[in-house]
């Protein structure tokens, strides 16, 4: 009885480690240099008034991030690089996943220890 939910966490953790959970780290380089890495798929910019924007598949074109506001988002979105304070990007965070995955494999086992002590009544 014991090793379906064993096996039913093993695969969740799997399925979240490929995944992934992501974070927004700040960068402490320029805004230019952040968006000429390639694989910048987002990024949030923090401006002066401490309000913030995120930006999807961002471009660097002249002096403005040119992207999209949401992920799945048709419209434009054109911030100037005069407006950022400061610019985050999405990475994956290690810790993150690994702590959900260890709460996934602490509830389950925890669900089936209970459903053990039930089996004997």
């Amino acid at each position: 009885m014991r090793a379906v939910p064993v096996r039913m966490a093993a695969m969740m953790l799997l399925m979240l480690a490929g995944s992934g959970c992501r974070a927004w780290r700040v960068e402490s380089v320029p805004p230019r240099e952040v968006l000429r890495n390639p694989g910048v798929d987002a990024v949030r910019v923090t401006r002066f008034d401490k309000s913030k924007v995120e930006i999807w598949d961002p471009v660097l074109q002249g002096d403005s991030i040119v992207g999209h506001p949401t992920e799945r988002a048709i419209a434009r979105l054109v911030m100037p690089l005069a407006q950022v304070e400061t610019i985050a990007v999405r990475k994956k965070s290690l810790g993150r996943t690994l702590l959900i995955g260890l709460g996934i494999v602490g509830a389950v086992t925890l669900y089936a220890l209970l459903q053990e002590l039930n089996q004997g009544y």
